[in-house]
């Protein structure tokens, strides 16, 4: 009896899980397709098909759906460049193009993911809980990246002055490169906008990075 219940209870949290992921992906739906405020409660049952009985059971409430939405977001992005960091090895300059080359993939660079930071972002003022999830000065990535150019300039005989300003406008470049590709995404060149990214790295540390960002 013991084992039976168990697998009731099992079962019953995959259908959870399940529907808990169909409501958060409709309501990215939504957004998508109305942004934050237009993502209302009708919108998510009509893409999700499941009814507010549902959001309410899942999420309480919409805005708790919509910080599901947005987190799982924010995962995706982190999740990508964590993979690309792992697989780098600990050289600085091997670890600058890993992370350059996640933040054009098309695993987060793509209409969907884009449109909705760019939705959310929208919010963030009057909305504080969205801050973290779409600022340009996210942690702990913005620390990695300038620590990793501090690492460079001082092997170059440079002040960590000038690894902090490298780092600065290389996370304003990649931000200006995703709003290039939000409005103009027929036209967005990902390889050569890394490769833009890429380039300004080498003005600052000509002595270790050069080349082709697909070289290594």
């Amino acid at each position: 009896m013991d084992q039976e219940t168990d697998k009731t209870l099992t079962a019953r949290e995959i259908s959870r899980e399940r529907h808990a992921r169909k409501l958060i992906e409709a309501a990215q739906d939504a957004i998508c397709a109305y942004g934050v405020r237009g993502a209302t409660i009708a919108r998510i049952q009509e893409f999700s098909g499941l009814s507010r009985g549902m959001i309410n059971a899942r999420f309480d409430s919409k805005e708790r759906l919509l910080e599901a939405a947005i987190r799982d977001m924010s995962a995706a992005y982190t999740g990508r460049w964590q993979r690309a960091l792992a697989a780098a090895g600990d050289d600085p300059v091997s670890r600058l193009r890993a992370l350059i080359r996640a933040d054009f993939s098309p695993e987060v660079l793509n209409e969907r993911h884009v449109t909705l930071w760019f939705a959310f972002r929208a919010e963030a003022k009057p909305r504080d809980e969205y801050l973290s999830y779409i600022t340009t000065r996210e942690e702990p990535i913005t620390s990695i990246v300038t620590g990793l150019c501090v690492d460079l300039a001082e092997a170059t005989g440079r002040g960590p002055d000038d690894g902090r300003r490298a780092a600065t406008l290389l996370m304003a470049a990649l931000e200006g490169f995703w709003a290039d590709f939000h409005l103009y995404p027929q036209d967005f060149d990902r390889d050569a906008s890394a490769q833009l990214a890429w380039d300004l790295l080498a003005r600052f540390f000509p002595e270790r990075i050069s080349g082709q960002i697909t070289d290594a």
